[in-house]
């Protein structure tokens, strides 16, 4: 993983507020070995395509890489204005998802519809993508295990 992270455009660390702060690609490694905060990085799109690709994604999309350590905060219940995946690399990442609680393993994904309020929960440490995707037609959010 350490040679994908200094293949992104631009990371950032979450503080205790739920905030992202820039911090430079060549500091990501060590703000991630530090275990303090969930760490971002965004512009992965070439280097996820297998994954993508097993989605079904064929759309414009976005794929930002999160590692989170447990008990880090993350960014407070919002909503995307574009399609989400959220993909788990490694780990378990818990998502609350218009008020219901989904636990992901590795390996598994949900979906979540555009203006659907989410967030994630860092109960355990966890690697996961959140693929934007452009256009996409979900209705609901889909749990696919």
């Amino acid at each position: 993983m350490i040679d994908i992270i200094h293949k992104g455009s631009t990371s950032f660390f979450i503080d205790e507020d739920g905030k992202d702060h820039v911090i430079p690609l060549f500091s990501t490694s060590r703000y991630i070995a530090e275990g303090k905060f969930t760490v971002k990085i965004e512009g992965l799109e070439k280097h996820y395509k297998s994954i993508t690709h097993d989605l079904g994604i064929t759309k414009k999309h976005t794929v930002h890489l999160y590692v989170s350590p447990k008990n880090s905060k993350s960014f407070p219940t919002h909503t995307d204005p574009i399609d989400v995946f959220i993909y788990v690399i490694e780990g378990t990442k818990v998502m609350e998802v218009d008020n219901f609680t989904h636990t992901i393993k590795e390996g598994e994904y949900i979906s979540i519809p555009a203006g659907t309020p989410h967030r994630a929960i860092n109960i355990h440490d966890s690697t996961m993508l959140s693929i934007g995707v452009e256009n996409s037609p979900l209705h609901s959010c889909e749990n696919v295990l």
